[in-house]
C-alpha cells in the first residue's frame, strides 16, 4: 500500500477499503477493515493503517505536533509512550500508534481495543513498514 508492505495482521479482520485524501498539505494512504454490519446495519472499525506523506513530517517530534493536531488531541492529556516500532522510532497511545520513515513519510496504525489487545497493535505497526526495508 502506497509503497508499505503489510506483513502482519491480527485475525479476524472485516473487509478491507482503500482511501486516499489530504489534510494541510499532508497526504494519507489508508486501508481500513471494518466488520458488519450488525443486527442494527452498523459497522466497525477493526484496524486503520495510514501512509504519512509531507514536506513538514522533518522528524519524529515534527509527526507528533501534526498528529496533535490532525486528531485534535490536547497535548498535555494525550499520554504517548515513546517505543521502536521495528526500526523507526515512534510512539504508542491506547489503540493507536505511530512512527517516523524517514523526511517527509510516516505511518500510522489504530486498533479496536475492544476486540484486540495492544501488542496486536504493536506487532501489526511493526510489520507496516516501507518495501524496500525487508
Amino acid at each position: 500500500m502506497d509503497g508499505f508492505a503489510i506483513d502482519q495482521l491480527p485475525a479476524g479482520l472485516g473487509s478491507p477499503s482503500d482511501f486516499e485524501y489530504e489534510w494541510e498539505d499532508v497526504a494519507f494512504h489508508s486501508r481500513v477493515w471494518e466488520t458488519g454490519p450488525d443486527p442494527e446495519g452498523a459497522t466497525k472499525v477493526d484496524l486503520t493503517m495510514k501512509t504519512i506523506r509531507g514536506e513538514q513530517v522533518i522528524d519524529l517530534e515534527t509527526l507528533r505536533e501534526f498528529l496533535t493536531e490532525y486528531h485534535e488531541k490536547d497535548p498535555a492529556e494525550w499520554k504517548l509512550t515513546p517505543l521502536r516500532i521495528g526500526t523507526y522510532g515512534g510512539y504508542a497511545a491506547d489503540g493507536q500508534a505511530f512512527f517516523f520513515v524517514s523526511p517527509g513519510v510516516a505511518a500510522e496504525v489504530s486498533i479496536d481495543r475492544a476486540r484486540y489487545s495492544q501488542e496486536d497493535l504493536l506487532t501489526t505497526a511493526a510489520g507496516f513498514h516501507p518495501e524496500d526495508s525487508v
